[in-house]
């Protein structure tokens, strides 16, 4: 066997007794040469001659390093103990009907940027107790003429400011009925030509009765009168402005949350 550590374009002799020649390492290529030709090999390559004893001559081609050289009888094989092999390219496996495959392990899979993974199908996946799965994006789902989805059950959804939900249905909608929590009763009466209820978020919504003695129909905002005893009810949680003649007035009926 040969083993040194060679300089770029050192030349190095020593005798061979066998019939092949194995470089088992070198930095990039060497020169091989015996009484029976020159050979340029590599890493892996080797010469098998019956007449190869005898002198051989080693020249580094490459950058400084080791250079291994293994010389015998036979064919040499190197040993395949931590190999690694890298597979390119894979033909196209067909399976036999019913036929299965067990994945138990994958390698790690890197995508360059902007590379995309479709996935068909999945496989049954149960979770342990209290175990939670988090899905932060579906893909869009576009549903075939005549197919329906059940959604049993969503979770809270806060919206943010101004944000909106549009739902529509060929059914009508039932909702609920707000129960008042407490009245709030007021009356207001009218000095300089004008009275105000403010606003108050907590107003489900108000019930307004101008009273049954009052001399003039009072205004609401810029226009609707009320007659003298008429009254009126409005869903709406802000300031109420009236305007009349001075000393009529307005009973109130708040009905808040």
């Amino acid at each position: 066997m040969f083993h040194q550590i060679m300089q770029p374009r050192q030349r190095q002799q020593f005798q061979a007794v066998g019939e092949f020649l194995y470089i088992e390492a070198c930095p990039d290529a060497v020169q091989i040469s015996t009484e029976r030709g020159d050979y340029r090999l590599k890493q892996g390559a080797q010469i098998i001659d019956p007449r190869l004893t005898g002198r051989v001559t080693v020249e580094n081609m490459g950058e400084a390093g080791t250079v291994i050289i293994v010389c015998g009888y036979g064919r040499y094989i190197p040993p395949s103990d931590g190999q690694q092999v890298a597979v390119t390219q894979m033909p196209t496996v067909t399976l036999s009907p019913n036929q299965q495959v067990n994945i138990g392990l994958l390698p790690k899979v890197a995508l360059v940027d902007g590379q995309p993974v479709v996935i068909s199908k999945l496989p049954k996946v149960q979770l342990d107790a209290d175990q939670a799965v988090t899905v932060s994006q579906l893909p869009a789902i576009e549903l075939a003429a005549g197919q329906k989805l059940a959604v049993s059950s969503l979770p809270e959804i806060t919206l943010a400011p101004e944000q909106a939900v549009r739902v529509s249905s060929d059914k009508p909608l039932e909702t609920a009925p707000v129960v008042a929590a407490s009245l709030a009763g007021s009356l207001l009466t009218i000095a300089t030509g004008t009275a105000q209820q403010a606003a108050n978020p907590l107003r489900c919504h108000v019930l307004l009765k101008a009273s049954p003695a009052n001399t003039q129909p009072v205004t609401l905002a810029d226009g609707w009168e009320l007659a003298a005893g008429e009254q009126l009810k409005l869903e709406t949680t802000a300031a109420l402005a009236f305007a009349g003649a001075d000393g009529d007035t307005i009973q109130i009926i708040e009905v808040l949350r």
